[in-house]
């Protein structure tokens, strides 16, 4: 059945010119500034956590691990094959900021971003809106609290999950780097251990992308129906796309360049890449409702002659 949805190409071509209307991208501007702004006070007030590539020597015979004290803990992973050590250091202090501040971020964005997507929904409908109605996830405390369990699902939980995910990736390499403390002592047994690192980080991150691939309709599903109970928005989300899993994956997988570009910029990309994206996917579940119903529709008795 997804063979009959229209080509790749025709609903990104469809997208751009919904993009370039100036409603949506001033709703969009809005919302990039104030996340943009946020990161901003996050990281001037240290809510945001950092790491750094260290020479060995500064750590002796340290080896890799968790190491509290009484300011914090510190996360050390030895390279000796490199002579680096990738060190992140955290405070007690810093992490209560992260997740402060972090937790006021996310309350601010979440509903944001569900009325900017809400007004994207509008623009492919045909109604532009104004840029101030973005806001009224915020004044209806049904709708914010709506907001909150979905985009905690979607930017919180599916984070955790990848994490999770890259936990044998990491093992792997640990035992490489473990192993293996010089040039001369790189064997076969080093290339098999960095390649099965390598191989199950990228599963792990293709894995995370498809959970969110899955998850996501979910988001539009509640922009598109704000009068959603939050039980019957997941199960209409879900199964807007059931059918059509693997084909919205790489849909999605085609715009791979824009997210990197997104998280290379801290967001500031963005401005493009979100109605882009956006309007590409909302685009395509369109197109999946509209053949679903065709395929529904009862094709006229053929008289055999």
């Amino acid at each position: 059945m997804t063979n009959q949805l229209p080509p790749r190409r025709g609903m990104k071509f469809l997208a751009k010119r919904l993009m370039l209307q100036p409603i949506c991208m001033r709703v969009t501007l809005v919302l990039v500034c104030v996340e943009m702004a946020l990161f901003g006070l996050r990281y001037l007030f240290g809510g945001v956590l950092t790491y750094g590539m260290v020479d060995l020597s500064q750590y002796g015979a340290t080896t890799s691990g968790i190491y509290f004290n009484s300011e914090g803990v510190s996360i050390l992973f030895r390279m000796d094959l490199t002579q680096m050590v990738l060190a992140i250091p955290l405070t007690y202090d810093q992490i209560a900021r992260f997740l402060i501040l972090g937790a006021v971020a996310f309350l601010i964005t979440a509903p944001l971003r569900l009325g900017t997507m809400e007004r994207y929904w509008g623009i492919l409908r045909g109604d532009q809106g104004k840029v101030t109605q973005i806001f009224q996830w915020f004044r209806e405390g049904k709708r914010l609290g709506k907001a909150v369990v979905v985009e905690f699902v979607l930017d919180v939980v599916i984070r955790l999950v990848g994490l999770v995910a890259m936990v044998p990736a990491v093992y792997l390499f640990y035992l490489f780097y473990t192993t293996t403390p010089s040039f001369e002592a790189f064997t076969t047994t080093s290339s098999l251990l960095q390649l099965g690192g390598t191989v199950l980080a990228l599963a792990a991150a293709l894995f995370t992308f498809w959970l969110h691939s899955v998850l996501l309709p979910v988001r539009y599903c509640l922009c598109a129906h704000p009068e959603y109970s939050l039980s019957l928005t997941f199960r209409r989300g879900l199964q807007s796309i059931r059918g059509f899993r693997g084909a919205f994956f790489r849909f999605r997988l085609s715009y791979i360049l824009w997210y990197f570009l997104s998280q290379l910029s801290y967001g500031a990309m963005d401005l493009f890449a979100l109605p882009y994206t956006s309007l590409g996917s909302m685009v395509f579940l369109q197109e999946v409702a509209r053949t679903r119903a065709g395929a529904e529709t009862p094709q006229p008795r053929q008289e055999i002659e």
